[in-house]
């Protein structure tokens, strides 16, 4: 079956065959020499075995040696009581021959726990072993593990470590999730015969190019040793073509981000924030503000005022340590206003402006709560931010320029008409002022960003139709 042509390095492209793309449409997978492909049996060095890799491997176990007391320090101080783990040592008894499933943090360890739901889905029945390196992956990943499963601190990735860890987790497979090349681990498990498949994968440009600048027969050689990788989109798979990655390991997968669910009462959390902002006013959020972002807001609702002035922002800023900064500048606004956490249960008063959302863990219910969103650390050098959430939330989107780090998304997104993308200050005010009053025009966009993310829902789903197909074709 054949997959889509996707740009590699130079003039030349890859054909991803058998892969689904980021909808999630699945195809065959192929064998190669004998093995599944990109499985490397008991070789020790995959494809390159030149004084290149050797050099290589060598400058990579010398820096190892150095790293090493950092962090197992590190590993100690975030658990005292388990640092040992991060050597290998496990104390008890293990699951049985599990897939071993590596979450680094808490963001993989969020996205892991969607996947672990969907294998099982699927019909695996075995037992997990997950490890994460963060305290705070452990708590997350541990909502989502059974009776029977293990999570461990991942081991240092040296080569009596990572034996010692391997002969006895014993794992069906090794599942790693999104960017943790490990090139000691990668390789023992190539010679225990063990298929590595990472899932979730991102490769942002600027990773891809220290790749080929610091060690890249290493790193050549290690991404060798996949079974398996998919890529969450078009771009990350054409750089991982460019690292050396064959056709035949790669997959486009989708990004288990957009499938993670949103929580079940978000609705009447937005409802009961709702009658705190006032049901019968226009509301719009700047939601996740950077520095220098909420003078932009305040600019844009200043415009908006004189044509609605009963309108009110909620501004919404993206770290904790600049509430108090944020709420000096609603001070010096000359704007009537309120700040969340003088109390959350208190009502907006009419003739209120401006309300500060300086609260944690409620952008959501915001996002449902709201008539209209502009997601910020679009105006500023961040990238964006993630725009599944108002859309899922049913709340119309606008963006800035600066969308680099949800580029396929927000493509996708605004191809749909369901997202609005502005170049400028100005013509952000232009759509806030025009949007506001048209419901009509508001629902249009809500009700296209809702059709284009039902294309995501499936993509755990043949994820994990991918792994346990690695699984199978690694069967003896």
């Amino acid at each position: 079956m054949g997959g889509e042509r996707l740009p590699g390095a130079g003039s030349e492209s890859v054909r991803l065959r058998g892969g689904f793309d980021q909808l999630g449409q699945t195809g065959t997978r192929t064998r190669c020499d004998g093995q599944y492909s990109g499985f490397r049996g008991d070789s020790d060095d995959g494809p390159s075995t030149g004084g290149a890799f050797r050099l290589s491997r060598l400058i990579y176990q010398l820096l190892l040696a150095l790293a090493a007391p950092l962090l197992l320090w590190l590993g100690r101080k975030q658990d005292p009581a388990r640092w040992r783990e991060r050597l290998g040592r496990y104390p008890g008894e293990l699951p049985q021959r599990p897939i071993w499933l590596h979450a680094a943090s808490f963001g993989e360890a969020k996205a892991a726990g969607v996947l672990i739901d969907a294998i099982r889905s699927a019909g695996y029945t075995g037992p997990w072993l997950v490890t994460t390196t963060t305290a705070t992956g452990a708590e997350e990943i541990g909502k989502t593990l059974h009776p029977g499963d293990r999570h461990l601190y991942a081991p240092l990735d040296s080569k009596a470590v990572v034996k010692r860890a391997l002969d006895q987790i014993q794992p069906q497979l090794l599942l790693v999730m999104e960017v943790e090349i490990w090139p000691n681990l990668w390789a023992e498990c190539a010679r225990q015969q063990v298929p590595v498949v990472l899932a979730n994968a991102r490769l942002s440009e600027s990773s891809m190019r220290s790749y080929q600048r610091y060690l890249p027969a290493l790193w050549r050689s290690t991404l060798a040793k996949a079974s398996l990788i998919l890529a969450q989109d078009e771009n990350i798979a054409s750089r991982f073509s460019t690292l050396g990655v064959a056709e035949q390991q790669l997959r486009l997968g989708g990004n288990l981000k957009y499938a993670q669910p949103l929580p079940s009462d978000i609705t009447r959390q937005g409802e009961a924030i709702r009658q705190i902002l006032g049901t019968k006013r226009p509301v719009w959020l700047a939601a996740s503000t950077h520095d220098g972002e909420e003078a932009i807001a305040l600019e844009c609702h200043r415009q908006l005022l004189a044509q609605q002035p009963d309108a009110l922002l909620v501004l919404v800023p993206r770290h904790p340590q600049r509430f108090e900064t944020v709420a000096q500048l609603c001070r010096q606004s000359g704007l009537s206003w309120q700040r969340r956490s003088d109390s959350k249960q208190e009502p907006v008063a009419d003739d209120c402006q401006l309300y500060l959302a300086d609260s944690l863990g409620e952008l959501l219910p915001f996002y449902a709560a709201a008539d209209l969103c502009w997601v910020a650390g679009s105006f500023v050098d961040v990238g964006g931010h993630n725009i599944l959430e108002p859309a899922s939330c049913g709340c119309p989107m606008l963006v800035g320029p600066d969308m680099r780090n949800f580029e396929t998304i927000n493509r996708q997104f605004v191809e749909a008409g369901g997202l609005i993308q502005v170049d400028d200050q100005a013509a952000l005010a232009e759509q806030v002022v025009r949007l506001m009053p048209d419901s009509e025009a508001r629902a249009r966009l809500a009700e296209s960003a809702r059709q284009r993310l039902q294309g995501y829902q499936d993509v755990a789903l043949k994820q994990a139709e991918a792994v346990l197909d690695s699984l199978k074709q690694s069967a003896p």
